[in-house]
């Protein structure tokens, strides 16, 4: 039990500093944990991204509103960790003034999902899947 609270410690710190990343606009630290061939289901098009290029392109979106030091923080996070794999689930705000959608603009929540895997003993992130409730 042990072991997998240190594991999980471990990828909250990543997380926690790839959050912390984004709320500077720090493109090559919101990059440092993530795999070369990883794949992210995000809110906006494309339906999916594959690859580390595609992903880093993907923030000029986000970045056209969110300003830097604005929140992208956590506001629930979990992480469940095997011994060379692991996931986080986490509900996540966003804001304000982040979004092209005028009933956002005092933020938002999504959710997360993060698959990670451990390579050289790093965990790496893999797979992104961000989401918002659907709306009739």
């Amino acid at each position: 039990m042990q072991q997998t609270n240190s594991e999980e410690a471990r990828i909250k710190a990543v997380l926690e500093n790839w959050a912390d990343a984004v709320r500077r606009h720090d493109l090559p630290a919101i990059l440092a944990h993530h795999e070369r061939d990883m794949v992210m289901f995000d809110l906006p098009p494309p339906l999916q991204c594959k690859g580390i290029t595609a992903y880093k392109q993907t923030w000029e979106l986000l970045f056209r509103y969110h300003k830097p030091g604005t929140a992208f923080d956590f506001r629930e996070l979990a992480v469940i960790a095997g011994v060379d794999v692991a996931f986080a689930v986490a509900v996540m705000w966003c804001g304000p003034d982040s979004s092209s959608n005028p009933t956002e603009k005092d933020g938002f929540l999504f959710r997360l999902t993060v698959g990670l895997r451990k390579v050289d003993d790093e965990w790496r992130i893999a797979h992104e899947h961000h989401s918002v409730p659907a709306v009739d």
